[in-house]
């Protein structure tokens, strides 16, 4: 009996397999998310399989931290799935019972939404290594080849349907050289269901991205790489394309931004001095100081880093932090937020800052993009109602809508209800006795609608998207701005009447 007893121990006491401690991670997974009270994530064998090599990578590569984002894209790419930015945890052990051991006491990683997850252990002699990614899975796409192994010129034909709320699919392949095509990408029977033909003519890394619709703008829905040519010919691009100072980084990245501005059908953006030194120096900060935030230690936030006499009206930050500022840009544009800020259509200026360092042996850049409405060494605008109506103009292209035709019956119309307000304090007052609407009635007999949006601005190019700007339906517009002092909104401002109207 004392035998079979110590034979019991012993058996208990042996190492576990990578498959029982695949098994004990995935229901761990399970059970923190019924605990807080969410759905439990569907386990995806594509996940499960990038992450098994990511935990070897763990072993052998990547030794400290965590894998960095292109590290991690050709991982969960080359498995067959095609998340964007998956949520990683990483936990290495000396000791391989230690990993599982570890992960089963943590509770940190279910509070976020997540639709699928997957889990992978390695050992490699003592040591052990677990990842668990997890997504909130964005589109479901049928298979697609990652790898055309001849080289020579293809096609393949990618389908799919976005997961609502996200609509009106857009595909987009970046090229080996770097250029960005959007790919025609007609919809099909189920809703934001898609089908399209990729073109791989030269051999190289092509970066394939689904981009779905959501309310608050473009969200990258999926992301994989496809190798056209034989095996080992294409190596990651941080390791190899990357800047290594600050002047080739900053060329890199503008036409990288642009590019990408230009295939989206936005205007592309100007570089600033006065945005680079800010973004400069503050990258410098993140890298002597030792944080990374868009609020500094001392709660300093972008508006403070900016100097108070700059006229910016509207300003944005990005932040990304990689081997190289290319990696970072790379993070940078597959987050929805920053993505936001690249693409938007009301910035026009932009400054580019790199700090390059070294972590624990490991090369990183923290790369610091600001973007703003107006140039912030510009003291006036030379003609504000042009600026108004370039505004509105790149307003309505981002929105692949047919361009306004301007109505100077319309633009006498708001001069004077930009006019009469102001006079008033009033942003909705009147000019005469009789509504706006009927007053373009009187002038534009055909118009079937009339529409009126109203703007106190510090910048007439920051004029915002409104609900009659998207109207397909408005095809006349009149514009009148005004300047002047208002003891409700500040002085120097711009009163930015703009009038719509639908003619047949």
């Amino acid at each position: 009996m004392m035998a079979l007893l110590a034979l019991g121990v012993l058996l208990t006491a042996a190492p576990p397999t990578t498959d029982a401690m695949e098994r004990s991670a995935a229901q761990h997974v399970g059970r923190e998310f019924e605990r807080v009270g969410r759905r439990v994530p569907v386990e995806d064998p594509k996940l499960s399989t990038a992450a098994r090599r990511l935990a070897h990578e763990a072993l052998t590569e990547y030794t400290t931290g965590a894998p960095g984002l292109f590290t991690l894209t050709r991982a969960v790419s080359d498995a067959g799935a095609a998340d964007p930015s998956p949520r990683t945890l990483v936990i290495r052990a000396w000791v391989p019972r230690h990993a599982i051991e570890t992960f089963l006491v943590r509770d940190d990683f279910n509070g976020e939404r997540t639709s699928h997850f997957g889990v992978g252990v390695a050992v490699k002699a003592e040591r052990a290594a677990l990842v668990l990614l997890l997504v909130d899975r964005k589109a479901e796409l049928q298979p697609f080849p990652r790898r055309l192994a001849d080289g020579k010129p293809r096609a393949a034909t990618l389908c799919g349907a976005l997961v609502s709320p996200l609509r009106q699919a857009e595909v987009y392949a970046t090229h080996p050289d770097g250029t960005v095509h959007r790919v025609p990408s007609p919809s099909r029977g189920e809703p934001g269901g898609f089908c399209t033909r990729l073109h791989f003519a030269a051999p190289g890394t092509y970066t394939v991205e689904v981009v779905g619709r959501a309310d608050a703008g473009p969200e990258v829905a999926s992301l994989f790489l496809v190798d056209h040519g034989a095996p080992g010919t294409n190596t990651a691009r941080e390791d190899t394309v990357e800047p290594t100072t600050l002047e080739d980084a900053r060329v890199a990245l503008y036409e990288r931004i642009n590019a990408l501005r230009r295939v989206h059908g936005v205007a592309e953006l100007k570089p600033d001095a006065l945005l680079e030194t800010v973004a400069q120096d503050y990258s410098a900060r993140m890298a002597r100081d030792g944080f990374f935030a868009h609020i500094a230690p001392d709660g300093s936030t972008l508006k403070k880093r900016l100097p108070a006499e700059a006229r910016y009206v509207r300003a944005g930050e990005n932040l990304g932090l990689a081997a190289g500022p290319l990696a970072a840009h790379f993070g940078i544009e597959h987050s929805p937020g920053h993505r936001r800020n690249v693409l938007d259509p009301g910035f026009r200026h932009m400054g580019v800052g790199v700090a390059f360092h070294t972590v624990n042996g490991r090369q990183e850049a923290i790369l610091t993009e600001v973007f703003t409405v107006a140039p912030p060494a510009t003291p006036e605008f030379s003609d504000p109602l042009q600026e108004a109506y370039d505004a509105l103009s790149r307003l309505r292209a981002s929105r692949k809508l047919p361009p306004l035709t301007r109505s100077t019956a319309l633009d006498s119309l708001a001069s004077a209800h930009a006019r009469r307000a102001l006079e008033l304090d009033q942003p909705s007052a009147q000019p005469g006795e009789a509504p706006v609407h009927e007053r373009v009635f009187e002038a534009l007999p055909d118009a079937g609608t009339a529409s009126v949006d109203f703007f106190v601005l510090s910048d007439p190019t920051a004029i915002p998207e409104s609900r009659s700007l998207a109207d397909a339906a408005n095809n006349r517009v009149g514009v009148g701005v005004v300047k002047g002092d208002s003891r409700r909104f500040g002085t120097n401002q711009y009163w930015v009447a703009v009038i719509y109207a639908a003619v047949p």
